[in-house]
């Protein structure tokens, strides 16, 4: 992609899934949103685990990857399907 095509995607607002791509590609875990674009549980058991150290991070990574799953899940099977695609 060109330097000019490249800045263009980056300044535009692109819908859904897109949009969202676009946020993950620049994760930075100094940005005060961090991890909230992130679906990875370790992500977010580490920010859990700083926040607080009284829960080990590996406890917290368990309950993070079952509750991104759910969450993945309920997503994928209230998500609208194209005409003529079964669940």
């Amino acid at each position: 992609m060109s330097k000019s095509a490249d800045e263009d995607v980056r300044n535009c607002e692109l819908p859904g899934s897109l949009d969202y791509l676009r946020s993950i590609s620049r994760q930075d875990k100094n940005d005060p949103t961090w991890p909230v674009p992130s679906f990875d549980a370790r992500d977010w058991a580490e920010a859990f685990h700083k926040q607080f150290p009284s829960v080990p991070e590996d406890v917290a990574l368990a309950w993070f990857a079952g509750a991104l799953m759910r969450g993945y899940d309920q997503h994928a099977f209230t998500a609208p399907r194209l005409p003529g695609v079964e669940r």
